[in-house]
């Protein structure tokens, strides 16, 4: 069973092209699940990376920094 427009339907009594797109689709999403999961991965691994480079500066590239944000 799937759901299109509020309405349930039962794939199997699809045509054999609607049953094709039937499993595109589930690929597509599927693929589309995938992504979101890989992006939130590297938006944590961006934050991280950040982190420890930020941590990693010379000294007096830290200073400058602060310098910077009083003004």
């Amino acid at each position: 069973m799937f759901t299109i427009d509020d309405k349930q339907y039962d794939e199997t009594k699809l045509s054999d092209e609607g049953k094709v797109a039937f499993q595109n689709l589930q690929v597509v999403n599927q693929d589309s699940i995938q992504l979101k999961v890989k992006l939130n991965h590297n938006e944590i691994l961006i934050k991280h990376y950040i982190d420890i480079i930020k941590n990693n500066l010379p000294e007096e590239e830290v200073k400058e920094e602060v310098k910077e944000d009083k003004k």
